[in-house]
């Protein structure tokens, strides 16, 4: 199908019409003494784990760049013994921590710092910058300040945790229940749902456990015993002997890890609270496992909009059939929860916690008995500066609007957002100018073409010539200098409009005859489609920055495109530049002819490429 000039000027309302309603962070923010749990393990290609190992204690952070630790680490099926050490960390302003991984000197985490509330500050993340099969998951919460006793843990608590019985692929288990301990050192019964891989092929499970006790130190650290019910063994109870727990610094977080030989799990457990709204910002970090071998762990962020939406940034590593990869996902989900602020998110159970500030998940759900998933977060510190202030949280795609740490791209429309950011609000024509209002953007010293100022939000559009893993961003208002604020770089960094402007819901879609594709306007099975977005990257023939593509020849991506309808892929004729409006690109999409719909469907429309893979929004399909 040609590409013709002005099809853009119907999604044209699209663009931008969106707009996302403390002082920045240093390696001083991370400082003190905190308690962690650290599950790892390798795999050879499929479910077969050819190295596990655990690691729980305190560790001290200096508050300028420098750890230690000491604590119990397991490995393999060997018992549990001291270990200790040191590394290095380090806080950007947007509260990403990169660190020393404590269970191998040769891998770095990809970290976040936030909190559950004042003076209870977490750290979470996993080692996604490998090219091996390793994978894992951190988590470190921040140490009472004053005594702890078994008084210290009251109320309810929602907890989530993965395992490995024996240490194999084959026992793997999860679990999410609520946990209540009466504060004298003992647990009511735990009813735990969940499912094992050895147990009725995955099947989900409900166990009671009853005379579990715990015994807290004046440190806040200290142990729990879940027995085994009578004619139960190890290997098919759900949650199973002797763990290593920690409460963090106002007993709103409790982690935990088995202190037994051959046994590696993490426990996670958040302060339940009723009628608990999910909004706003949160980081997370997770670990799964498939027992078909497409293990992976991830750290990221998501936003939730307390209306049953939820969209997600992950830096993802993930074993698939032909090796291990890291690439970049942006993703959205829905959820629902209950008046206690437990429920469901996507296939997983989850609850909210800390008064809000705070979630815990697992993969416990009927329709995956092959996935096993442990993932948490918490609230994003808020942030604030003096003059023109660039939020170092507030840069995001112009089209997706995917909450921090997804990376930009050349050629992609971006937001940032801010305060002081211009004097007023102005826009401009393409080609868009580096200058608009006495306002410039560079990015890694690049003048980056700018198509609205306005006092907290500019839309700007990465130059082609960035490169690199990291770009730096700078506003200029007037004279006025801003902080600078670094972001992770990617050759593509795709985000598909959608016509609800908030980057999910139904994409913006065109027929082929540029009427819009809706309800009452569905597209059909063996049509071609035109979907458009921002963030494809580097185009032939080229353009200059700040233009738009042309109609003969059109600007066509460099980078291999693959789009999925429904799940199934799609074939795509064209995917480049669109005509008339920089920024904006365009995919033709042939919707594929087995798609299985009985009426109008909106089905998962997602874009790949080789370092991202775009999943936020629908295409509505009919017969």
């Amino acid at each position: 199908m040609a590409v013709r000039a002005g099809a853009g000027l119907v999604l044209l309302f699209v663009l931008f019409a969106a707009v996302l309603a403390a002082q920045t962070i240093t390696n001083h923010n991370l400082s003190g003494k905190y308690y962690f749990c650290q599950l790892l393990f390798s795999t050879d290609g499929s479910e077969n784990i050819t190295d596990i190992r655990s690691l729980s204690g305190s560790i001290n952070f200096d508050g300028a760049g420098n750890f230690s630790f000491n604590g119990q680490q397991s490995v393999g099926a060997g018992q549990p013994s001291a270990s200790g050490g040191n590394g290095t960390y380090s806080v950007d302003p947007a509260g990403i921590v990169t660190l020393t991984n404590p269970l191998s000197a040769l891998l770095t985490l990809n970290a976040r710092w936030g909190a559950v509330g004042g003076s209870e500050a977490l750290v979470i993340g996993s080692s996604t910058e490998t090219s091996g099969s390793t994978f894992d998951l951190f988590v470190a919460v921040q140490a009472p300040f004053t005594p702890a006793s078994n008084a210290s843990l009251s109320g309810k608590y929602f907890v989530g945790t993965l395992g490995f019985a024996q240490g194999l692929g084959t026992t793997v288990r999860d679990s999410f229940f609520s946990l209540q301990p009466t504060g004298l050192g003992g647990f009511s019964d735990i009813s735990v749902a969940g499912h094992a891989a050895n147990v009725s092929n995955g099947a989900p499970q409900s166990q009671t456990i009853s005379g579990a006790t715990y015994n807290l130190q004046t440190d806040g650290s200290g142990t729990a015993l879940f027995p085994l019910a009578i004619g139960t063994d190890s290997t098919q109870q759900l949650l199973a002997g002797n763990e290593s727990i920690f409460i963090s610094s106002r007993g709103r977080l409790i982690l935990g890890t088995s202190s037994e030989a051959g046994r590696h799990d993490l426990l996670i457990g958040v302060k339940a609270g009723d009628g608990l709204a999910w909004w706003d910002k949160f980081w997370s970090a997770g670990l799964r496992f498939e027992t078909g071998g497409q293990a992976s762990s991830y750290s990221g962020s998501l936003f939730s909009d307390a209306t049953g939406n939820l969209t997600f940034s992950r830096r993802v590593h993930q074993l698939q059939p032909a090796g291990a990869v890291t690439y970049n996902f942006t993703g959205a989900n829905s959820y629902r929860l209950q008046v206690n602020s437990s429920g469901t998110a996507g296939l997983t159970s989850v609850a909210l916690g800390a008064d809000g500030n705070g979630f815990v998940g697992a993969g416990v759900n009927a329709q995956e008995s092959t996935v096993y998933e442990l993932y948490l977060g918490m609230r994003l510190p808020g942030l604030s500066g003096p003059g023109v202030f660039l939020h170092p949280q507030g840069i995001v795609n112009g089209a997706s609007f995917a909450p921090p740490g997804d990376p930009i791209g050349p050629g992609e429309f971006i937001s940032l957002f801010g305060s002081n950011l211009a004097p007023a609000t102005h826009t401009a024509v393409p080609p868009y100018p580096p200058v608009l209002g006495g306002v410039t953007v560079t990015i890694n010293n690049l003048p980056a073409p700018i198509y609205l100022i306005s006092p907290n939000q500019i839309n700007a559009l990465v130059p082609y010539s960035t490169t690199g893993s990291t770009a730096t961003i700078v506003v200029i208002n007037n004279g006025q200098t801003s902080n600078p604020v670094q972001v992770p770089v990617a050759q593509t960094a795709p985000g598909i409009f959608s016509l609800s402007r908030n980057g999910i819901g139904n994409g913006a879609v065109l027929h082929s005859d540029y009427t819009l594709v809706n309800s009452a306007n569905p597209a059909k099975r063996g049509e071609t489609v035109l979907v458009y977005l921002t963030g494809l990257g580097a185009v032939n023939p080229p353009v200059f920055d700040g233009t738009a593509g042309g109609s003969n020849p059109p600007s066509k991506a460099t980078a291999v495109v693959n789009v999925l309808i429904g799940g199934i892929p799609a074939t795509v004729p064209y995917a480049g530049l669109a005509p008339l409006f920089p920024g904006l690109y365009q995919i033709n999409v042939v919707v594929p002819g087995d798609i299985q719909v009985t009426k109008t469907t909106p089905l998962p429309l997602a874009v790949q490429t080789p370092d991202s893979f775009h999943d936020q929004v629908d295409l509505l399909v009919s017969p």
